[in-house]
């Protein structure tokens, strides 16, 4: 009761109410609309999703440094993403009905058109390399539930790389695993759905 409590009373303070998709936990901690970041982070509405793009960081930061980091970036750099995903879960940094600026297309359909899924500490190797294991698989999971919700497939899956050839998501590539994530999350989208 007490756990209940707690987690009633951070929700009503805003300091993260946790849903459970997929068997993930998800926290929304928005992007703050201030002026800077309605400039630079927020993209509009958007009126037409039809994909999700997946990223990995570059880096083996947890997914709340991630968040906070673009939050607080003050670069003049268009840069946001709706979900970041770690080990302990995911956090969602933007609307989901907003485009974000994590695509590399400009206004085209990479930034317009597609929810962006950022996977952290894809730079964990040796020892620590299980957290990027499992963030991988919290991401999976993730994505499988965001295809049910908006009625899409795995072919309307991307890569960063898709839309501006950037080596992104670079862990997934470089390992070569493209189509067996995929398959991995057409499976979960399977037992979802079942």
């Amino acid at each position: 009761m007490r756990a209940v409590l707690t987690a009633l009373m951070l929700c009503l303070a805003g300091l993260g109410c946790r849903t459970y998709h997929n068997g993930v936990p998800v926290r929304e901690a928005l992007v703050e609309p201030n002026a800077y970041n309605l400039k630079y982070k927020y993209g509009g509405k958007m009126s037409d999703l039809r994909y999700i793009t997946i990223h990995n960081t570059w880096n083996s930061a947890p997914a709340q440094r991630e968040r906070d980091y673009l939050n607080n970036r003050p670069d003049k750099v268009y840069i946001s993403y709706h979900f970041v995903v770690d080990e302990q879960g995911a956090i969602q940094t933007m609307p989901l009905d907003e485009c974000a600026w994590h695509a590399g297309d400009g206004r085209g359909p990479g930034n317009r058109n597609s929810l962006g899924i950022e996977i952290a500490r894809s730079r964990c190797y040796g020892r620590d390399e299980q957290l990027y294991r499992q963030a991988e698989e919290n991401a999976v999971n993730l994505i499988a539930w965001l295809l049910d919700r908006y009625k899409l497939s795995v072919d309307d899956l991307r890569m960063h790389k898709d839309w501006s050839g950037k080596k992104c998501p670079h862990r997934i590539l470089e390992e070569n695993r493209w189509d067996e994530f995929k398959a991995r999350v057409a499976v979960s989208l399977y037992n979802l759905q079942r």
